[in-house]
């Protein structure tokens, strides 16, 4: 079988500070390397955590994951991307980070073991769950209660009975396919885009 040959970047299209990172050695192109936006390439971990909290929006996210879902990942990683106050999963303390590309680095990312745990929440935010079950209101007409939690449920199961019994309010991502849901890091990266943009316009 033929291996596949890596790509190698035409460095005259990278930004000068790119061309300047290379040019300082490998522990600063180290940095350069991580997943993060230029502002943030010669930040320590520290330095980006206190710069994300302090301009956090005032939202949080948690993700059941009873089962093991491989989408948890992506979810943690859009938490990051709308700077969510902090990341929250309960069931389940193993999950794969590769698809979180190293953002629990920069974002706090919490387990909480059980949901009795889990309802000491309740006295910091007002919790609105994700799930397409009859009764569950449009996001897209939602205003969102703040401080708030997101609470997302693996695919094929959704939220637990449990967990929905916690929620101020469940809603639903409106479809026009033929498939039945979607996936936690999915339909975490669309609630929290439409959470961020109706704060920012308020």
């Amino acid at each position: 079988m033929r291996q596949k040959t890596k790509t190698i970047p035409n460095l005259a299209e990278n930004s000068h500070a790119h061309q300047d990172a290379i040019a300082l050695g490998n522990d600063h192109f180290k940095l350069w390397e991580r997943n993060v936006t230029d502002d943030f390439k010669d930040k320590s971990e520290e330095e980006i955590k206190t710069t994300l909290k302090k301009s956090a929006h005032p939202f949080a996210v948690c993700f059941e994951n009873w089962i093991g879902d491989f989408n948890l990942g992506t979810g943690i990683r859009n938490a990051n991307a709308f700077n969510a106050e902090e990341v929250f999963y309960v069931g389940n303390k193993k999950w794969d980070r590769r698809s979180a590309v190293g953002v629990y680095n920069y974002t706090n990312v919490q387990w909480v073991p059980t949901i009795e745990d889990f309802v000491k929440l309740q006295e910091k935010y007002v919790i609105v769950g994700i799930d397409n079950v009859p009764g569950s209101i449009s996001l897209s007409t939602y205003n969102y209660p703040l401080p708030c939690l997101l609470v997302f449920g693996e695919e094929g199961v959704g939220l637990t009975p449990a967990m929905q019994s916690l929620c101020k309010d469940i809603l639903h991502i409106d479809m026009y396919g033929s498939v039945r849901s979607l996936n936690c890091g999915t339909a975490s990266g669309i609630a929290m885009y439409d959470l961020v943009g109706k704060i920012k316009k308020s």
